[in-house]
């Protein structure tokens, strides 16, 4: 077990528009559970995951803060608040709904003008929503391939493509884990930026991957 003084942690922000998901992937990995039924996040939402990620020197134990975001654009302002000392954008866009998609250059924005130049940080895309395209694949309007070559035009990391719904708790922590691991080759065991954030919230599971 790592000294808790000398532990990383990195705080990551779900970011993106409304009804994309975010909420459902928020608490499917940090509970377990999905509901077809979601309520608008109002403000924010934090929880704490352990993840064992190996950085080809060993294996390192990482904090990662996992924050929720309200995607209305009433909220905007708030949302753009949190992302100060943050080491993680996560970009979610819905892939039945282009509008979600296309307003990721929007969010791209609006992180590079409250971060700045000098801060280091990952920003990763991920599609949600897999289970309505293969429901129905005549719903999907933006395809992998698509979004792949964006991430190469915009030097955001591709994440991927996921379902809140189909994907279990344990496959969503797989793929967090890569982020956790992306993130550690961009800006390393840097300081604990978001470690100020994590007062009398829920005690931190641990996954190893």
């Amino acid at each position: 077990m790592a000294n808790e003084s000398n532990k990383i942690v990195y705080k990551l922000i779900i970011v993106g528009d409304s009804a994309v998901g975010k909420t459902c992937i928020f608490k499917k990995i940090t509970s377990g559970t999905f509901s077809e039924k979601s309520i608008s996040t109002i403000g924010m939402d934090r929880r704490t995951l352990t993840f064992t990620i190996n950085t080809g020197d060993g294996e390192k134990e990482i904090d990662v803060q996992i924050w929720d975001t309200a995607g209305q654009e009433r909220f905007r302002s708030i949302t753009t608040s949190y992302y100060k000392a943050s080491h993680g954008l996560l970009l979610m866009y819905d892939i039945t709904k282009k509008e979600t998609y296309d307003n990721i250059n929007n969010w791209i924005d609006s992180i590079k003008d409250s971060l700045g130049d000098e801060h280091n940080y990952l920003m990763v895309l991920l599609g949600n929503k897999v289970d309505l395209a293969n429901e129905n694949p005549s719903s999907r309007e933006i395809t992998a391939e698509e979004a792949e070559s964006f991430c190469k035009e915009k030097d955001l990391f591709w994440g991927g493509e996921c379902s809140a719904k189909d994907f279990t708790e344990d496959q969503l922590k797989e793929i967090f884990t890569k982020y956790t691991l992306e993130i550690y080759k961009k800006i390393g065991a840097t300081e604990s930026r978001g470690s100020s954030f994590v007062k009398n919230e829920p005690k931190t599971k641990k996954f190893k991957c």
